[in-house]
């Protein structure tokens, strides 16, 4: 599992957090709210009852005793006040009204019937419980509103020291989740962090399988790639042992062919050499490694510094330098013996070539390997011909001319570059990019 999708994962779960966690507080809080309005109503209706059953006409004036009155009714800001209106006229209002400013609503309700609603006056929102009734007085009939008002601070500060409490509760249980969520992050990610690990360890040739114990669901992928690479190194060499059959079976009649006097002819004689060049290229394709799945990481400086050694011994007549830029830790990912054919016949056409001076410069992130001469060159028209298999230019007077048509597949084989132009030092230039 890469890292991205990792990330993800604890990303979409973050994101369920962050909905479902302000989702439950508004829930919660609204439905609180909700109970505050209905304990408010059902509070409101005890106090009308009371008051209803203190109404009184006495000489036509409307009379409420104060026997069964909340005390809040005469208490001055307490947020709860009464009125008593007959046709839109103010009869009666409780004590705790005269602070306020308030005018009670004009319902139009039929006798018996009750309103709760919310009502905003002044910038100040209230809650009223309205009741029309037909009042009996002796030998009349008085038609009557009844409305007890409630200030909604008196909702609202329960509500905040509720939604304040509630709050912390969210916020500690956020908290713990979000603890909880990294910890089993961690638990479930840790065997897919292992078998990550163990196949970038398989990858750079540091071990051959994987050999980790994992959960079920993972272990079945560990097995399977296990006989992925099992199956690959059997095929690779039965390939190779295939090849190298045929290869040395035809070597001896190639042999008895070269002994023969006819062998001497030129014309039959390039065939042989053709034919040769041609076996020993196969034997080279066969030991490539290109296209593996699983590269191994070769450290260059070592088979760098090897070469060379050899090619100045080669090349003791020509006084050869062949100077070297090469960090100790520049890796090739791949086959050591496609490293080998690709710098050994890069550096051999270049001392063939130069007057005295090769140059080899290698740089990491892309792997980048240039070679250069102070040799005469070879001309544009002539670069595309140079990499045709069996070609050989004048510039290179020994050879069967497979060299670089190598070189070129084994650089299409890693999916790199090749490209050739002219060196600063009068010479080629071949220089190499890999992907990383």
């Amino acid at each position: 599992m890469s890292l991205s999708l990792k990330l993800r994962q604890l990303l979409i779960s973050v994101l369920l957090m962050l909905l479902l966690l302000p989702s439950s507080f508004l829930a919660i809080d609204q439905a609180f709210y909700t109970q505050l309005l209905t304990n408010a109503e059902q509070k409101l209706e005890v106090n009308m009852y009371a008051i209803l059953s203190e109404i009184n006409i006495i000489d036509g004036k409307i009379e409420v005793s104060g026997s069964a009155l909340a005390p809040d009714f005469y208490r001055p800001d307490s947020g709860l006040s009464a009125y008593i209106t007959d046709e839109n006229q103010l009869v009666w209002q409780s004590d705790s009204s005269l602070s306020q400013h308030f005018s009670p609503p004009n319902f139009a309700l039929p006798p018996g019937e009750h309103l709760f609603a919310g009502v905003e006056q002044n910038n100040e929102e209230y809650w009223v419980l309205s009741i029309a009734l037909l009042f009996d007085s002796e030998d009349t009939t008085v038609p009557l509103t009844v409305h007890v008002v409630q200030s909604d601070k008196r909702l609202s500060a329960p509500h905040i020291s509720f939604r304040s409490t509630l709050a912390r509760w969210f916020i500690g249980i956020a908290i713990i989740l979000s603890l909880l969520m990294l910890l089993a992050y961690y638990w479930t990610t840790k065997p897919l962090s292992r078998l990550d690990n163990e196949i970038r360890r398989v990858e750079n040739g540091s071990q051959e399988q994987l050999n980790g114990r994992y959960p079920a669901e993972l272990a079945v992928i560990k097995e399977d790639l296990n006989l992925l690479l099992a199956n690959q190194n059997r095929q690779k060499q039965r390939y190779r042992h295939h090849l190298s059959d045929l290869a040395h079976a035809l070597k001896t009649p190639v042999a008895v062919l070269q002994t023969s006097e006819l062998s001497q002819q030129p014309e039959l004689k390039e065939q042989l050499d053709r034919i040769t060049g041609m076996i020993e290229h196969q034997l080279k394709r066969a030991s490539s490694s290109g296209q593996d799945i699983w590269k191994k990481q070769i450290l260059i400086k070592p088979l760098l510094t090897k070469l060379v050694s050899a090619l100045e011994k080669i090349y003791r007549d020509k006084d050869l330098i062949i100077n070297i830029e090469c960090n100790d830790n520049n890796v090739f990912k791949g086959d050591e013996t496609d490293l080998m054919e690709i710098l050994g016949n890069l550096l051999d056409n270049a001392s063939k070539a130069c007057k005295s001076l090769v140059s080899i410069s290698i740089s990491q992130h892309p792997l980048t390997l240039t070679v250069e001469d102070d040799g005469p060159g070879i001309p544009a028209d002539k670069h595309h011909q140079l990499f045709q298999r069996g070609s050989r230019l004048d510039t290179y007077s020994e050879g069967h001319g497979v060299g670089l048509a190598i070189v070129a597949e084994l650089v299409e084989s890693y999916s790199g570059q090749l490209a050739l132009d002219n060196s600063p030092y009068g010479g080629a230039r071949f220089k190499i990019v890999f992907p990383d």
